[in-house]
């Protein structure tokens, strides 16, 4: 593919500084009214500097100012790395404001998940609608991928929500060792939340627990790689990817989540696990100085960004991170190809995907039994079909950037010229229309090819969607199997034409068994010149 080259700024450190010692009023973040939750902020998020020299006007500050972050009880260590902190109170950073120490302090802010419950869950239609998303004419049109082999395999999506049911019947095969942030009631807890006009007190704890008992989660991660042609259930766009599930909002009594401090560990953790793409199908009203700083730092690491832009429809208001420019903000359409009523009317949506609406919902797992499905429509579910498009991408060329991949968005995808209510002024708020994803193979290209186990050997697939400006319209490939020693000891040949979603692809069969290692080659039929030479060595991943 065409290479698009963005240099990556140097990382800063916004130099914000809120010290007063008094609790400010905050705008309260919407919530789910069923959750119970009304509390606005839980303690403090402070980002720290290097020690300054003490401060001779204070002769407290000097017995206490020089300890080393690490060791200081009174603060919590979200993210040493990108200097996070968090706190229970102002009165636990007094000495350090006076040593010079603190650049940035600022209230530990709820979230909210971007779901809206769908006007008709139980339309007759439901079982055609569900993928209506996915290969319907206003879809996003997966099954070009499908055809040419891929699934986003070796790639892995962290998804930051409410967990994942990773026992139900069709959740995603490949799940990463995620992780659980919350808040725990206790009696001598440090932070001091109002839940329903009582004041309780919380301690802060993580744990490997990522069961999802709130349901968006698994929905999210459904959308993006529930297991796909079992038959079972729904398809996914990335069956193949690895789904890293970080819970951060959750409904386990005495325990609450979905504040910044929370989606700051989320972040932390899906960067020092080796996320690829980050999906964030939440978001804030508050411009969190300290989240933007954990979303920049995951960014320079390399991390693709996607977030929904939110479901307040024309409350025109900006939700974080999705409206900050180093994250991919996604808004939603509906089956007709439209703007949503609920998609956010901000100029910062940088492009769109199925969200679902009324009749038409997104159809994904269920958190509360193992063989049921939920329907939802929201913001929430058009980002992970973004994300999951990025995976498949990323298979096809693991040097792909997110300014590549923003770049090919801009290229390829459908304008959206009005809203659900027929107003033309969605454009403005659509970014550069709806993703879809043949289109995008159609602007890289793709050759590829993968194996899997049979009970007689092997089944190798090869796939290969030429770029509409390359002209080819068919071509031959050669497959073959090699020993341990690079000798070829069984091969298949073949002449294949494009079909209707521009692949030219076919599964062959191996029965030696000492084959160690497949190579394919794709040749232009008119011209006998090769075009690519994809190699699967069997002790990969994949053949497993």
């Amino acid at each position: 593919m065409k290479r698009i080259l963005k240099a990556l700024s140097a990382f800063s450190l916004s130099l914000v500084l809120f010290l007063s010692l008094a609790v400010l009023p905050v705008r309260a973040a919407e919530t789910d009214p069923d959750d119970g939750l009304d509390s606005d902020f839980a303690g403090y998020i402070v980002i720290l500097t290097e020690p300054a020299a003490p401060f001779s006007l204070d002769p407290l500050a000097s017995a206490t100012l020089m300890a080393a972050h690490d060791e200081r009880d009174e603060l919590l260590a979200l993210s040493p790395e990108w200097s996070i902190y968090k706190a229970g109170s102002m009165d636990d950073i007094r000495s350090l404001v006076y040593a010079g120490q603190v650049s940035l302090v600022e209230p530990d802010y709820r979230a909210e998940l971007f779901d809206v419950t769908p006007v008709d869950p139980d339309d007759p239609y439901l079982v055609q609608n569900k993928q209506s998303s996915l290969t319907g004419a206003n879809g996003v049109q997966v099954r070009s991928a499908w055809e040419a082999g891929l699934t986003g395999e070796g790639v892995t999506v962290a998804v930051i929500d409410s967990g994942l049911n990773d026992e139900h019947e069709d959740a995603p095969l490949k799940v990463g060792r995620g992780r659980y942030f919350y808040y725990r009631e206790e009696e001598n807890g440090r932070y001091e939340l109002e839940i329903n006009g009582v004041k309780k007190r919380y301690g802060y704890y993580s744990s490997g627990n990522w069961l999802d008992n709130v349901g968006h989660g698994s929905m999210v991660c459904g959308v993006i790689a529930a297991q796909t042609d079992n038959g079972r259930g729904v398809a996914s766009i990335a069956p193949g990817a690895t789904i890293l599930p970080i819970r951060c909002f959750t409904a386990t009594p005495g325990h609450v989540g979905g504040y910044v401090s929370n989606l700051i560990s989320g972040l932390n953790f899906a960067v020092e696990n080796g996320a690829d793409i980050i999906n964030m199908s939440w978001g804030v009203t508050q411009e969190s100085a300290s989240l933007k700083t954990a979303v920049d730092a995951a960014y320079q690491a390399g991390c693709i960004l996607i977030a929904a832009a939110g479901n307040d429809g024309g409350a025109g208001i900006p939700r974080y991170p999705a409206a900050w420019d180093n994250v991919i903000s996604v808004g939603a359409t509906d089956a007709s190809g439209n703007l949503t009523y609920y998609s956010q009317r901000v100029t910062t949506v940088d492009v769109c995907a199925p969200g679902g609406s009324g009749g038409s919902p997104i159809v994904s797992l269920d958190y509360a039994s193992n063989t049921r499905y939920a329907s939802k429509v929201g913001t929430s579910f058009s980002s992970p079909m973004v994300a999951a498009a990025a995976a498949l991408l990323l298979e096809a060329d693991p040097t792909m950037t997110q300014g590549d991949f923003l770049a090919l968005l801009k290229a390829t995808s459908h304008p959206v010229t009005m809203d659900d209510a027929g107003l033309t002024s969605a454009a403005r708020f659509s970014g550069c229309g709806r993703m879809d994803i043949q289109a995008l193979l159609d602007e890289t290209g793709y050759a590829g090819c993968s194996a899997r186990r049979t009970e007689t050997g092997f089944e190798v697939y090869a796939g290969y969607h030429p770029r509409t400006d390359s002209g080819l319209t068919d071509l031959i490939v050669i497959v073959g199997g090699y020993n341990a020693q690079g000798h070829l000891v069984e091969s298949h040949t073949a002449a294949l034409a494009k079909t209707d979603y521009n692949n030219c692809a076919r599964a062959f069969p191996f029965t030696d068994p000492t084959i160690a290692e497949f190579r394919t080659f794709y040749l232009d039929s008119a011209t006998f010149s090769a075009l690519s030479q994809p190699i699967i060595p069997l002790l990969s991943s994949q053949n497993a």
